[in-house]
């Protein structure tokens, strides 16, 4: 009599590990990138935004520092994502994104 065990199937993960390399180079060059529900329960779907001098601000328009006044500029990408998910696994192309084209 053969024993046959069953085999352990193993899913893929439904997110994608961030890659903190570019995550730490968008902290430290002032880019915010956060998900923004399009509407209030979060049925809509789901934007990226990246805030330009947002981590400077703290998530604000504009913010007097030092007697100075510093703005910050959003954009919203031009994909709407059916849920939080699918929005969260591109984080790691658009950190990288702007690595590639605000980095030296």
């Amino acid at each position: 009599m053969v024993i046959m065990r069953k085999r352990k199937i193993t899913k893929k993960p439904s997110f994608q590990a961030l890659n903190f390399d570019d995550l730490k180079w968008c902290i430290d060059n002032d880019f915010q990138v956060y998900l923004v529900p399009l509407d209030s329960n979060g049925k809509g779907g789901y934007k990226i935004a990246v805030r330009r001098g947002g981590i400077t601000t703290g998530g604000r328009d504009e913010a007097i520092i030092n007697g100075s006044r510093v703005i910050s500029n959003v954009t919203l990408s031009d994909l709407t994502f059916k849920n939080h998910m699918e929005a969260h696994n591109q984080l790691n192309y658009v950190y990288k994104h702007l690595r590639d084209k605000y980095g030296v």
